[in-house]
């Protein structure tokens, strides 16, 4: 089966198609028990209504896309997507519903960080997106709460320097809201913000970035981490 790619595979062993043994249909289940494997793996979710304030913003709940559970209910919603995993599909869907349901509650009632409120891999944002793609799978009516809440977040990366460390990168800037935006307006089939503060936040992103790292090499591109020392570029 010929695959295409977005870069070239240059290796030796690489002859422009999939070796035997290496088909959807084999791998599916390889993909499958490593699916069991994070399920079994996965640490208390805490975040329930026992858990309210501190203790739920101490949970395992933490971490966004890009460290936490949220992440996994990502994962999930993806292949519950897939033809292969058909069978599955519901299953996956309810497990993504528990993870990210624990993740929004982790949100709500924890101290929000004011750094990482509308970061789609590391914050609220991507909680709130992951959210409504899942339970706009389910079939359900109310994905317009946590999608609600995900277009409040635009009134935060709206100014154009509303981060010290970076308002336009893609971890905890507007980039990476953004980015969360696009996918919902893919996955759901409609305009996630029509308003002028989305029209604004995209206006600003990408901007020089030189008044935030003036060392920069590349002062006009904007960064896609924007962490002490190095960092690195948006291409």
């Amino acid at each position: 089966m010929d695959t295409k790619r977005c870069f070239a595979n240059r290796f030796d062993d690489y002859q422009g198609s999939l070796l035997a043994g290496q088909c959807e249909e084999a791998v599916a289940p390889l993909v499958t028990s490593t699916i069991e494997r994070i399920l079994q793996e996965l640490p208390p979710l805490g975040g329930g209504a026992e858990a309210r304030g501190a203790t739920a913003a101490g949970s395992s709940c933490q971490g966004g896309l890009y460290s936490g559970v949220a992440g996994v209910a990502y994962m999930l919603y993806h292949v519950s997507q897939s033809p292969l995993f058909a069978g599955a599909r519901e299953r996956y869907l309810r497990s993504a519903k528990r993870l990210i349901d624990a993740c929004s509650r982790s949100e709500e009632w924890g101290e929000p960080d004011a750094d990482t409120r509308a970061a789609f891999l590391l914050g609220g944002a991507g909680v709130h997106a992951v959210a409504t793609l899942v339970y706009h799978a389910l079939g359900r009516s109310d994905y317009v709460q946590p999608l609600g809440k995900f277009r409040a977040l635009c009134a935060v990366c709206a100014p154009v320097s509303f981060l010290e460390c970076g308002s336009d990168e893609l971890f905890v800037g507007r980039a990476g809201y953004l980015c969360a935006a696009l996918v919902l307006k893919q996955k759901l089939a409609q305009e996630v913000r029509r308003s002028p503060g989305r029209r604004r936040a995209l206006a600003g992103c990408p901007r020089p970035r030189g008044s935030c790292i003036p060392d920069s090499p590349t002062p006009s591109a904007p960064p896609l981490c924007a962490d002490p020392g190095p960092f690195f570029i948006i291409a």
